[in-house]
């Protein structure tokens, strides 16, 4: 399975959901970081013209026409294989994805992805090519037809959309791929479920899958669970690298071999399918108080978080008030000292000026005269205060 085009066929159908509810504009959509290096165009099946330059005007031309909405899933489950075209090489194998649209009256057409075929071109007399060929102007297009669906598959259709429990599914993934003890050493279990946003980490790296979904969202059980199968699918192609000669694989008993490759198996045969359920159903995946109150592997709840946030802002908000009563009553004390002998001094050097002619024991009349007065001015000023 080619699953770089898988991740970009999951963002087309999450975000180009959301740009036909109006959720989201063109913008957001052609500029998404999958679709703006890699984006899809729509052409004739017949003719091989370009009908549509990117995934709004894409999405727009078939608006028109009644489209409302669009769906993942297999190609090999909606499509018969064909070989007739003489244009294109239609990708329809095992595990190869198609967009379903869905027009009123329960009418489906499938958007499938193409490879232009490298001699189907035409030249008239002066060798000039008949049809413009897009994929000499730029390699980073994805080449779609629209196609008809038979009425025989319209049940499988119909069928990948039904209520998926999420919870399920969850508890299978771990059930399933954690059977196997090499899979505990080389991915996280039990799977971390947390909420954080998804445009957290590098949009770039295939391994942190947060641009598939829509930006809006919060983490789910579809990025979580993508992020734990991706990671860990990308632990085992590195260990058994055959040019990673220092991996463990090539240490390996046989019996430990043959366990390696049957969870490489099973992680490579649940992404698929974690990608198809991502994004058919993102919007029932959220991580709800109950799920998270259910669930052991949950972080904290939020509730607990608040209370704690709150409980710390309130002793942040008490500690200083109690810090600044000290400040203030030691300050106080301070204060009326320095304030006390700053009287006593002035009274007294008035007094001593007034009585420098007396007899010796004026000083200790002045003096006296002074300490008492000091005594009427701080008094009252200390009793106000501790009232």
């Amino acid at each position: 399975m080619h699953f770089e085009r898988a991740y970009r066929q999951v963002a087309l159908v999450s975000y180009g959901n959301e740009f036909l509810t109006g959720a989201v504009d063109s913008e957001i959509l052609d500029r998404h970081p999958l679709l703006f290096t890699h984006f899809p165009i729509l052409r004739d099946l017949e003719k091989g013209t370009l009908l549509a330059g990117s995934a709004s005007h894409l999405l727009n031309h078939l608006k028109v026409q009644g489209l409302y909405k669009i769906s993942l899933h297999f190609a090999s489950d909606v499509l018969q294989p064909r070989t007739d075209s003489q244009i294109f090489d239609f990708n329809v194998g095992e595990y190869n994805f198609c967009i379903v649209c869905h027009f009123p009256n329960q009418i489906f057409k499938v958007l499938i992805h193409v490879d232009e075929k490298p001699l189907w071109q035409e030249y008239d007399t002066s060798q000039f090519p008949l049809q413009s060929n897009y994929n000499n102007y730029h390699d980073s297009v994805e080449n779609y037809v629209l196609m008809n669906v038979s009425p025989d598959f319209s049940d499988k259709i119909l069928a990948d959309l039904q209520p998926l429990s999420w919870q399920s599914f969850y508890a299978e993934y771990q059930k399933e791929v954690y059977d196997f003890e090499i899979s505990k050493r080389y991915g996280s279990f039990p799977v971390p479920l947390t909420e954080s946003n998804c445009y957290e980490g590098n949009l770039y790296q295939k391994e942190e899958q947060f641009p598939l979904l829509p930006y809006s969202l919060k983490r789910n059980y579809v990025s979580n669970l993508i992020i734990n199968a991706v990671a860990l699918r990308y632990r085992f192609n590195n260990e058994s690298h055959i040019k990673n000669e220092y991996a463990d694989y090539w240490r390996m008993t046989d019996n430990e071999k043959i366990e390696f490759s049957q969870a490489s198996n099973i992680v490579e045969k649940f992404l698929p399918i974690i990608l198809k359920h991502s994004a058919n159903h993102y919007q029932n995946a959220t991580l709800d108080a109950q799920t998270q109150s259910n669930t052991p592997f949950v972080s904290i709840s939020k509730t607990i978080e608040n209370s704690r946030d709150t409980s710390t802002s309130n002793l942040e908000n008490i500690e200083p008030e109690n810090s600044e009563s000290n400040e203030v009553s030691s300050g106080f004390k301070w204060f009326g000292l320095i304030k006390f002998l700053w009287f006593m001094l002035w009274c007294y050097c008035a007094l001593w000026t007034l009585a420098y002619f007396t007899v010796r024991w004026g000083n200790i009349f002045v003096l006296s005269i002074a300490f008492l007065y000091a005594l009427y001015k701080i008094l009252p000023k200390s009793n106000e205060q501790s009232e």
